[in-house]
């Protein structure tokens, strides 16, 4: 009895034995803390492994596509070392100038998640696998939001209130935009599951730029390989779209411009023409004062519209080099590729993860039962 007494004293004295003394922490007492308290740490580490191994098998599976190109590099004014010092000190001289007359790289990104771009990109038809013709992410996300027959009993009982306090204050909103449903002000109005898909597409496109090379990296996210490639591939066209148009805009206004110019001006030196040439030939062996005055109108007529016409005709060709001079190029570095292997979710990972999320959190309910404990006695 007298050994027993004395082997708990012994315990007890390990257990009270302070961790930190005299501002030192002391290693052997925590060790021991943690090892008499172990079964606490498994049992964090157990079911942490449990919940991880749960989102291991139930989280989506996404597979990543990318692609990487090298856009055109942008003329810029020679500045000398003022340039590299206005570089450094994070200024860019040439854009401030006006020689950048395109999209920089580094804008990108907002191109890609504005509205027209993730609009246009959404409307545009995939291949999925369980469709069998092309259609829209925005008509499969729209076609897996119906809400089945299950979510629609809950609407009308256990969430009756919330239903009725949506429907009121959705016929309230119409109340208060009627006035505004007939301005004449051109503005884009958006239903909710418009966007809401727009904004999980920004989670789903991303774009990276290494200011250090020029390399612009697309890349895309989703459930399915032959779909992810087939968003990242669209999503580089469009983005060389907007790029071109952007930079060519005004060469491209230009142009048209003439073009109009050039074919009324074609008609018109036409007309000039055939007047000129059947005035002649049906004149030709008369000789009269009147003929004469008419023949000099129709032909300083007809040469006018002959001058017009080859100077429209010279500008039309200039403008067309022009378009084409200002239309920048993009070498694929790194070309869009079916991806076979997901990206996600990183199941070797989670479980590791969860192992220490799990120990850190065990040991963390340890010292707070001690801390606990001490605030106990003292009170």
């Amino acid at each position: 009895m007298k050994d027993t007494s004395n082997s708990k004293d012994t315990s007890q004295d390990k257990m009270e034995r302070p961790i930190i003394k005299d501002d030192e922490i002391d290693l052997i007492a925590l060790a021991h803390t943690i090892w008499d308290n172990r079964k606490t740490i498994w049992y964090s580490i157990a079911i942490a492994v449990v919940i991880g191994f749960m989102v291991a098998i139930f989280s989506p599976v996404k597979y990543t596509a990318s692609a990487t190109i090298l856009p055109q590099a942008e003329g810029k004014t020679d500045l000398g070392g003022l340039g590299g010092l206005a570089s450094m000190a994070g200024i860019n001289l040439g854009s401030m100038m006006g020689s950048a007359s395109g999209i920089q790289p580094e804008l990108y990104p907002r191109v890609i998640n504005s509205y027209p771009f993730l609009n246009e990109l959404v409307h545009q038809p995939f291949d999925y696998e369980d469709e069998e013709q092309p259609i829209s992410i925005y008509e499969k996300r729209m076609q897996d939001s119906v809400p089945g027959f299950g979510a629609t009993v809950l609407k009308y009982t256990f969430r009756l209130p919330w239903t009725i306090k949506n429907a009121l204050m959705g016929e309230e909103k119409k109340i208060l935009s009627g006035v505004s449903g007939q301005s004449t002000i051109d503005v884009t109005r958006l239903t909710e599951e418009e966007t809401e898909i727009l904004k999980s597409m920004t989670e789903v496109v991303t774009v990276s730029v290494d200011k250090e090379t020029g390399l612009v990296t697309i890349g895309a996210e989703l459930g399915e390989p032959l779909l992810t490639a087939q968003v990242t591939q669209k999503t580089v066209e469009l983005l060389q779209k907007y790029i071109i148009e952007y930079k060519t805009k005004q060469a491209v206004q230009n142009l048209e411009f003439i073009e109009t110019s050039y074919k009324e001006k074609k008609a018109e030196f036409e007309t000039a023409r055939e007047a000129f040439f059947e005035y002649r030939d049906r004149n030709r062996n008369v000789i009269e004062e009147r003929t004469n005055i008419n023949y000099q109108e129709l032909s300083d007529a007809y040469n006018i519209a002959s001058q017009v016409y080859q100077s429209l005709a010279e500008q039309k060709e200039q403008a067309e080099i022009a378009v084409k001079k200002d239309t920048p190029a993009f070498s694929v570095i790194e070309p869009v590729k079916v991806p076979i292997e997901k990206s996600a979710p990183k199941r070797s990972m989670i479980m590791i993860i969860s192992v220490f999320l799990g120990g850190f959190i065990g040991i963390g309910l340890v010292f707070g039962g001690l801390f606990w404990g001490k605030m106990r006695e003292a009170w």
